[in-house]
C-alpha cells in the first residue's frame, strides 16, 4: 500500500488447539497468555468496532476477539477430531466469557484458522456484514465465502460508489486442442494390492509413532561404525549402514521394519547428533511394487484435437470503474495517479476493477441506458445526478445463496441493486474498501524471483540455471569482492554500487511490509525484524554518507556480506530473480463494453494475443500455484491502437478468444497476478502442449440446511493438507522426469496430480472428498534434495540424488556459500586507504581524559559480557529454530526473539547510559571494548548516536550522491549517460521530467534498476553532545624502558618497511597525537610510522598513549620486519 496510506493495524490474543482444556465441562483456555498476532483493518473489524462500542462504550473491541489455531492437530487421532467439533458447537470460555466461532474468510480455512468472538455481540455483527440476510437453505462453502469478504484487509474510501451489475458472459464455442482427465476402468487385483498396502501402511507408520524405541534403550545399543563417504563432492565421515539400516535407510532398499519388529533394534546410530534404531535384513519385509499406470490409478490422460470447448466464461471477477471514481480513490490514497486496478471490497462484492473511461465510452457510442441483471433499465447518469462509477458482473456480487424447495438455482438475496444500496444504508456501511491496487510499471521491481513450481514446469538446463542467475551474481561479487580500481587495479569498495545496493535492501524491506503474506519474506536467520533491517540499513547508509572508508568496516562488511548471501541463499529455495514483474490480469475490456450493452462481444484482441502498453513481442506467463508445464502461458503482446486503453501499461489485457485463463490455472479474474517475462531463456525453456480442462468445475454441491451441523461438516472436511500433498507428490514426479532428462517423461503422473489439485480447490463448492492415489501418494515423503532450503530440517531427511538440474545447481550454490561468505577481519590495506581500522573513524577521544576512559572501560566491560552471555543464548535459541521443519517454526516464536534481541539492546544501551550519560565518549568506550579487544564489533552499534558524532569528525564534505531513477525501470537502456538541461532527462531516445542541475551524469544498472551518481558539497546534520567536564583527571603517561612495541610503516612490500626500520634504527624522535592517530615524526616532523591502534591504550598496565603527546622515543633495537611493519625495542621517556 502507498506510504501516506496504510491499512490500520489491531493486535488480538492468539492460541493453539492443543491450549484447549475442560474445566467445569465447558472448553476454557489460559488466561495468562501474552501471544498476539496483528490484524489489518476490514470491513469486519470496522462493524465489530461500532457494535462493541454500541453495546460496551468503554471496552476495547480487540477484546471481544481472539484467534485459535488448529495447525499441527492430528486429524486421524478421534478424540481430537471430537475435540474439535466441540469447540465449534459449544463455543470457548475466556476470562469467564462465552465466545463463539466467528465470521471466516477461505483464507483463514486453509491455513486452520478459527476466530472467536464474544456470544453476545455475534448475532449483531453477522447482521451487519450479511446486512440482514440469512438463508436457510444454501451452499453453505459459497455463503461461507460471501461473509469471508468482509474479512479482506483494506483501506476504507468515504465514498459509496453507484454500481450496476451485469450478467456474467459465457462465450458459446472455442475450438482447441486439450487433455482431459478421465476415469477408466480399474485392473481388480492391483486394486486389491492397493488397498492392502494401503491399509499396512497406516498399521505400519502407527506401530512407528507408538513403538519407536526410546532414547534410553537406544543408548544401550552397540553403534554402527563410522565411514568416510563423499557425499555431493565433500569427503564427511557417516555410519556404516551396509549391514544394519535406519527406517530411511532400508526405505532407499525398498524394504521396511516388520510392525513387529521396530520395538526391538539391533544396533543404533549417530546421526546430527542424535541416535537413531537400526535393524537388520530378517527384521524388514519386501514393499510390494505397484506400477504406476492408469489402470493402478483409475484415470487416463485422453488428447483432444480441435475439442468444443462450450459455455467458456469471461469476465469472472472483472468490473470497470470510471476516471473520475479511480481519481477519488487516488486522491484518498494520497497517490500521484488514478491506480489502473483496484480489488474493491464491499458486503458480497469482491472483484478486481479496472480503470476505463466509462462515461466517454458511452457518450462516443450514443448510449444512455444499460440492463442489469435484474433487468432493470440503468441509466448512465440517475435521477439524483450520479453517473456510474462501477459496472460488475455478477461473478463480483456475491449475493445469490437463497435455494427454494425444487429450484436448482438459488436466488438473490436483493430484490435489485437499490435494495442493496438501501440496506447498505441502513447497516451503517459508508465506506468503499480498497484491498489493494496497481502500482506504476515504474514502481515495480524490474526483476522478480522465480519459484521452484516454475523453475519445474520448464525444460531448463543447470547452464540455464547458471544463466537465469548471473545478473544477481554480479551484484553479489560487486558487493562481497567490490571492483577494480582503473588506476591502481586493485580491488576497492564502490560508494556509488554500495550506495544503490542499500536503496534497494530499503525497498525490498518496503516491499515485504507491504505483502500480505509474510511467511516467505523475513530470514529467519536474522535477529531483526523488516523494520529493524529497515532502520539499520539506513544508520549504516547514513554511516558511509558521513565518510566512505565505513565501507570497510568490519560490522558493516558484516551486514552486507549477510545481505548478498542471503540473495544467494534465497535461490537455493527456487528464487532467482529474472528480468520481469508480477501484473494484474484482466480481460479485454472493449469486450466487457460490448458485453455490457448487449453488443456482439469482439474486443481488440486475437486469440494467443495480450496488450500492455509498452510491452511487445512474445512473452511468458506464470501464476501461482502451478502443477505442470501445460499451466505455463505463451502469448504475443501487440499494440493496439485504441485511446480506451491506452493508459494500461501495468495490467495484462487477456483476449476473450481462447483458453489461457484456464491454462493459467483459474477462471477468474477477479485479482489475481501472473509474472510475466520475455526472458529468452525461460522462452525457449517453454513446453507448448494442449491446456488440460476440467469441465466438472462448475458443478456445486447440493444445498444443505444453513446450521451448525453443516458448519461443523464443512470444517471437519478443511482439516486436511490435500493441496499441499499434492504439490509435493507433484513435485517428486517433476523433478523425477528432470532426472531422466525429459520434463514430459512424467507427463501421466503430473496431469493427474494438477487434475485432482483443481478437484481439491473445487471441493470447498461442489462438496465432493478427493483422494490422492495410494500409488502417486505414497512419494510424498520423497522430496528432492532442494527442498530442504524450503521445509527445513536435516539434509538427511530428504533424497540424496542429485541428478536434476536445479538439484545439482543447489549443491554448487551450497559450496559457493561456504567458500565465499567467510567474514572478514576488518584490516584495511593502510598504504591505500590511509587507516588502519575504522576503529579510528569511531572514536573521538578527544573529549575524555585517558584516566577517565580508562575507568569507563572496566565498568563497561563488565555489562559488555554479560550481554554477549545472554546474546550467545538468544542465538541458541534461534538456531534451534531454524533447524525446525519450515510448518514447526510458527511466527509468534520467531517474533518473541526477535524481540528479545530488540529489548537486550534497549536493557544494555540503558545500562551503559547509566555509567556514561556522554553519546560520543560510550561509543568510543563499546569500540575499544567491542572492536579492539573482543572482534565482535556489534556492541558498539548499540550507541549508534554516538558513533555518528564521532564520524561526523572525519565527515568527507565532498559526496558521491546516488539517485534512483523511476522513470527508467522497466524500461530498455543501453546508454550510460544520463543528459539533464532545463529540467528534462534523457537517455537513449527516451525523455521525461527531471529534477536535477543541468549536466551529464553516470548511469549504471543494478538488477534493472538504474541510478546517477555525482559529486556535490554537502554537509550531515549529526547531533553533538557537550562533555566539559570529562576532561579532568590526571595523566597516564610513563617511562618505559627496554619496551617491545610494534609500528605500522604504510608501506607495502618488505623491502620498503626494512628501509622505514633501518632509519629509524638507533635514532631518537619524537611522538605525536594526531586526533586518534600515534605517529612517530623526526626533527622535521615527518612521519615515519605509527604505533597500530590494537597498542594505544594498555589496560593492564593503565597507561594510554594518548597521553605522550611530545614523549621522546629511542630505537634501541629492531626485532622483526614484515611488509608493512616491523617491531623493536625502544625507550620513551
Amino acid at each position: 500500500m502507498s506510504d501516506k496510506q496504510k491499512r490500520s493495524q489491531y493486535k488480538i490474543k492468539l492460541f493453539h488447539f492443543h491450549e484447549l482444556s475442560i474445566s467445569f465441562n465447558q472448553l476454557s483456555l489460559p488466561e495468562n497468555t501474552n501471544r498476539i498476532i496483528t490484524v489489518s483493518n476490514s470491513i469486519y473489524l470496522d462493524q465489530l468496532q461500532q457494535v462493541v462500542a454500541l453495546h460496551d462504550p468503554f471496552d476495547s473491541f480487540t477484546d471481544a476477539i481472539f484467534m485459535l489455531k488448529a495447525d499441527g492437530m492430528d486429524d486421524d487421532d478421534q478424540s481430537q477430531l471430537a475435540l474439535f467439533e466441540r469447540m465449534l458447537r459449544e463455543g470457548i470460555y475466556y476470562k469467564g466469557a462465552k465466545y463463539v466461532r466467528s465470521i471466516k474468510s477461505p483464507a483463514m480455512s486453509r491455513t486452520q484458522r478459527t476466530e472467536f468472538i464474544k456470544e453476545k455481540y455475534y448475532a449483531d455483527l453477522r447482521n451487519r456484514i450479511s446486512l440482514g440476510h440469512f438463508p436457510t437453505l444454501t451452499n453453505i462453502n459459497k455463503w461461507e465465502a460471501a461473509l469471508g469478504v468482509s474479512r479482506s484487509t483494506a483501506i476504507p474510501v468515504p465514498y459509496l460508489p453507484r454500481i450496476v451489475v451485469i450478467p456474467d458472459y459465457e462465450k458459446d464455442c472455442i475450438i482447441e486442442d486439450v487433455w482431459k482427465i478421465e476415469e477408466c476402468a480399474k485392473d481388480t487385483d492391483q486394486q486389491k494390492l492397493v488397498l492392502a498396502e494401503k491399509k499396512k501402511q497406516r498399521e505400519y507408520f502407527k506401530a512407528k509413532k507408538e513403538q519407536r524405541p526410546s532414547l534410553a534403550i537406544l543408548e544401550t545399543l552397540p553403534r554402527l561404525p563410522n565411514k568416510q563417504a563423499i557425499i555431493r563432492g565433500i569427503e564427511t565421515t557417516v555410519p556404516d549402514q551396509s549391514e544394519f539400516k535406519t527406517f530411511s535407510g532400508w526405505d532407499k532398499e525398498n524394504r521396511r521394519v516388520k510392525i513387529d519388529q521396530i520395538a526391538h533394534p539391533t544396533h543404533a546410530a549417530e546421526i546430527k547428533g542424535e541416535l537413531r534404531p537400526c535393524y537388520s535384513l530378517d527384521q524388514t519385509e519386501e514393499i510390494p511394487h505397484i506400477e504406476i499406470s492408469e489402470e493402478s490409478l483409475g484415470l487416463k490422460r485422453t488428447v483432444y484435437p480441435q475439442y468444443k470447448n462450450e459455455q467458456v466464461q469471461f469476465f469472472d471477477g472483472q468490473g470497470l470503474m470510471s476516471f473520475e471514481f479511480a481519481e477519488r480513490i487516488g486522491q484518498h490514497l494520497g497517490l500521484s495517479y488514478s491506480p489502473n486496478a483496484v480489488q474493491g471490497r464491499l458486503p458480497y462484492i469482491k472483484g478486481n476493477f479496472i480503470r476505463f473511461d466509462i462515461l466517454k465510452w458511452f457518450e462516443k457510442n450514443n448510449i444512455s441506458k444499460i440492463t442489469d441483471i435484474f433487468g432493470e433499465s440503468q441509466s448512465i447518469i440517475d435521477e439524483r445526478g450520479r453517473p456510474i462509477d462501477l459496472i460488475i458482473t455478477k461473478s463480483c456480487f456475491k449475493a445469490w445463496h437463497r435455494y427454494i424447495d425444487g429450484q436448482a438455482r438459488p436466488e438473490c438475496q436483493f430484490k435489485n441493486i437499490h435494495d442493496y444500496e438501501k440496506r447498505l444504508a441502513e447497516y451503517q456501511h459508508t465506506h468503499f474498501w480498497v484491498a489493494n491496487y496497481a502500482k506504476p510499471s515504474y514502481q515495480l521491481n524490474p526483476y522478480t524471483p522465480l519459484t521452484y513450481q516454475y523453475i519445474h514446469a520448464l525444460n531448463l538446463t543447470l547452464d540455464d540455471l547458471y544463466k537465469l542467475c548471473s545478473p544477481l551474481m554480479k551484484v553479489v561479487k560487486i558487493i562481497v569482492n567490490g571492483k577494480k580500481a582503473d588506476t591502481t587495479n586493485r580491488w576497492v569498495r564502490d560508494i556509488a554500487y554500495t550506495k544503490a545496493f542499500l536503496n534497494m535492501l530499503v525497498q525490498d524491506h518496503h516491499e515485504a511490509n507491504d505483502a500480505d503474506d509474510m511467511d516467505d519474506s523475513e530470514d529467519p536467520n536474522n535477529e531483526l525484524t523488516l523494520e529493524q533491517q529497515k532502520k539499520f540499513t539506513s544508520e549504516i547508509n547514513q554511516a558511509i554518507d558521513l565518510n566512505e572508508l565505513m565501507l570497510y568496516d568490519a560490522n558493516v562488511r558484516k551486514y552486507m556480506i549477510k545481505q548478498a548471501m542471503q540473495k544467494v541463499q534465497d535461490m537455493l529455495k527456487g528464487r532467482i530473480p529474472i528480468r520481469g514483474s508480477y501484473f494484474y490480469m484482466t480481460n479485454d475490456p472493449i469486450a466487457f463494453m460490448e458485453h455490457a450493452v448487449g453488443k456482439p462481444v469482439r474486443g481488440v484482441l486475437e486469440q494467443n494475443q495480450a496488450f500492455m502498453n509498452r510491452k511487445h513481442g512474445t512473452h511468458a506467463l506464470f501464476r501461482s500455484p502451478l502443477t505442470i508445464f501445460n499451466e505455463v502461458a505463451k502469448l504475443e503482446f501487440i499494440k493496439v491502437h485504441n485511446a480506451y486503453l491506452r493508459h494500461l501499461d501495468n495490467v495484462i489485457v487477456l483476449n476473450c478468444h481462447d483458453l489461457t485463463l484456464i491454462r493459467l490455472g483459474l477462471a477468474d479474474v477477479d485479482g489475481d497476478t501472473a509474472l510475466c517475462t520475455n526472458d529468452s531463456t525461460i522462452l525457449a525453456a517453454v513446453i507448448e502442449a494442449p491446456t488440460i480442462i476440467n469441465e466438472d468445475d462448475k458443478k456445486v454441491a447440493d444445498p444443505v440446511p444453513n446450521d451448525t451441523d453443516s458448519i461443523v461438516n464443512m470444517e471437519l472436511k478443511s482439516l486436511h493438507n490435500l493441496t499441499g500433498r499434492c504439490t509435493n507428490v507433484n513435485t517428486f514426479f517433476q523433478n523425477l522426469a528432470l532426472e531422466e532428462g525429459n520434463l514430459q517423461s512424467r507427463v501421466l503422473e503430473n496431469s493427474v496430480l494438477k487434475f485432482l489439485q483443481g478437484q481439491i480447490i473445487d471441493a470447498t463448492k461442489n462438496g465432493r472428498d478427493v483422494e490422492i492415489p495410494y500409488v502417486l501418494d505414497k512419494f510424498v515423503y520423497k522430496l528432492p534434495y532442494f527442498f530442504r532450503f524450503i521445509n527445513g530440517g536435516t539434509e538427511d531427511e530428504y533424497q540424496r540424488i542429485i541428478k536434476s538440474p536445479f538439484n545439482k545447481f543447489c549443491v554448487e550454490a551450497e559450496k559457493y556459500i561456504k567458500t565465499t561468505f567467510q567474514m572478514k577481519d576488518g584490516k584495511l590495506d593502510q598504504s591505500t586507504l590511509g587507516i588502519e581500522s575504522t576503529k579510528q573513524l569511531l572514536q573521538d577521544l578527544s573529549k575524555v581524559s585517558q584516566s577517565k576512559y580508562l575507568a569507563y572501560l572496566d565498568l563497561i566491560e563488565p555489562l559488555y559480557k554479560e550481554y554477549n552471555k545472554k546474546k550467545t543464548r538468544i542465538d541458541y535459541r534461534r538456531k534451534q529454530f531454524n533447524e525446525l521443519k519450515k510448518w514447526e517454526r510458527d511466527d509468534e516464536t520467531r517474533k518473541t526473539i526477535s524481540e528479545e534481541y530488540a529489548n537486550l539492546k534497549i536493557e544494555y544501551k540503558t545500562k551503559c547510559e547509566a555509567i556514561c550519560p556522554f553519546p560520543s565518549v560510550l561509543a568510543s568506550v563499546a569500540v575499544e571494548i567491542a572492536y579492539n579487544k573482543y572482534g565482535t564489533h556489534g556492541f558498539a552499534w548499540l550507541f549508534i548516536d554516538g558513533l555518528l558524532e564521532n564520524l561526523k569528525k572525519h565527515e568527507n564534505i565532498v559526496k558521491k550522491e546516488v539517485r534512483r531513477i523511476n522513470r527508467l525501470t522497466n524500461q530498455a537502456v543501453e546508454g550510460n549517460e544520463l543528459t539533464v538541461q532545463d529540467g528534462v532527462a534523457s537517455v537513449d531516445d527516451l525523455e521525461f521530467k527531471f529534477d536535477a542541475p543541468d549536466g551529464v551524469y553516470p548511469l549504471f544498472e543494478i538488477m534493472g534498476q538504474f541510478y546517477m551518481s555525482y559529486e556535490t558539497k554537502r554537509k550531515v546534520n549529526v547531533q553533538t553532545s557537550d562533555t566539559p567536564a570529562l576532561l579532568d583527571g590526571g595523566s597516564t603517561r610513563q617511562k618505559l624502558e627496554g619496551y617491545k612495541l610494534g609500528f605500522s610503516t604504510l608501506k607495502q612490500s618488505k623491502d620498503e618497511s626494512q628501509a622505514v626500520a633501518d632509519e629509524v634504527a638507533g635514532k631518537k624522535m619524537m611522538i605525536r597525537i594526531n586526533g586518534n592517530y600515534v605517529n612517530v615524526v623526526n626533527s622535521n616532523g615527518d612521519i615515519k610510522c605509527c604505533i597500530p591502534s590494537d597498542n594505544l591504550i594498555q589496560r593492564e598496565e593503565k597507561w594510554s598513549f594518548f597521553d605522550f603527546d611530545g614523549a621522546e622515543i629511542e630505537f634501541v633495537s629492531i626485532e622483526t620486519v614484515t611488509k608493512s611493519s616491523f617491531k623493536a625495542i625502544v625507550n620513551i621517556d
